[in-house]
């Protein structure tokens, strides 16, 4: 048993099945099967269920916990001597929460490949509770999203805040609220009560995500049952929908003014929900007691991107677990 068995059972668990971890591995589904058959004869146990799709047994999943943290240890110890040696060059993982990615990634890659040409970037988009697992798990160097509260082993720094906002268009409100809408608008923006709108068709994104998860907190305060036009884990083909008035759409604030040019924004309203819209972004890493320093330059890169942000870092619950 070595580092490559965690690796291959890693994929397997991942993956639920021998061909496309094979193919992840770039071994043969032989080779890969009859590595874990040997490991089973090691533990004298099974590990997984040979079924489709593949299953872990209660032994598999507890040895997918030693094996994800004996590669986190293994990644650490690679990552110091790299800086030991000066040697700039491996794999930076990097996770981001879709409705923002396009918003800061651009320039905060460009500008870390800039002064690190050797360190390769894997970019993983996603929703922001898929992607604080998969950095508990040690499956991202990096995270860029909203963590909340104290998460064991994870050190945690606000970048900045950002604001959701209502974005519909002036051709919508006009037709579904006639002479009403400035009325109807003032009151939301002065009470953050949306039942002023209730009419009108709205665009949501996914509940795990936290423009998703503001909407829902403010349809509730509100009390009423809205009408769900479009639900999607894309925010920009939202916000597309809006312009042509499909529905009102919940979005970051930011995304808004790097989707729309100021002429479109013309035919369009944007509407403040008050404080309880608004909401910190983190960049979070893995506590170790030598992070990897292309870590830290990478969080140097995004804080340049941001203009500064947040200087009081949240330490996760263990220190130095």
């Amino acid at each position: 048993m070595n580092f490559q068995t965690m690796d291959y059972f890693i994929a397997l668990a991942e993956e639920r099945s021998f061909t496309k971890a094979a193919e992840r591995l770039n071994v043969t589904q032989q080779t890969l099967s009859a590595h874990i058959a040997s490991v089973e004869r090691d533990l004298g146990v099974r590990l997984v269920v040979r079924r489709v799709p593949l299953e872990l047994t209660y032994a598999g999943e507890q040895f997918l916990g030693y094996a994800r943290r004996f590669k986190a240890e293994h990644d650490h110890m690679v990552h110091e001597f790299k800086d030991i040696s000066d040697d700039e060059r491996g794999l930076l993982r990097v996770g981001v929460t879709s409705t923002r990615g396009h918003i800061i990634m651009p320039h905060a890659i460009a500008d870390f490949q800039r002064l690190h040409p050797g360190i390769e970037v894997d970019l993983n988009e996603g929703e922001n509770e898929a992607l604080v697992s998969l950095i508990c798990d040690g499956r991202l160097d990096v995270m860029v999203g909203t963590v909340t509260g104290r998460v064991p082993r994870l050190e945690v720094s606000e970048l900045y805040r950002e604001e959701v906002v209502l974005v519909a268009s002036n051709r919508l409100l006009e037709a579904r609220l006639g002479d009403k809408v400035e009325q109807s608008v003032e009151r939301v923006e002065r009470t953050g009560d949306l039942s002023p709108l209730a009419g009108l068709p709205f665009l949501v994104l996914g509940r795990r995500d936290i423009p998703g998860t503001i909407a829902v907190r403010t349809f509730q305060k509100a009390g009423f049952t809205p009408r769900i036009a479009v639900r999607s884990k894309n925010a920009e083909t939202l916000l597309a929908l809006a312009a042509r008035g499909g529905g009102a759409c919940f979005s970051p604030m930011e995304l808004v003014e790097t989707t729309f040019s100021p002429r479109e924004l013309v035919g369009m309203r944007l509407v403040h929900l008050g404080p309880d819209a608004r909401y910190p972004i983190h960049v979070a890493w893995r506590t170790s007691a030598h992070p990897w320093s292309m870590v830290g330059a990478f969080c140097e890169s995004l804080r340049q991107t941001v203009g500064g942000g947040g200087e009081q870092e949240l330490r996760g619950a263990e220190e130095g677990a």
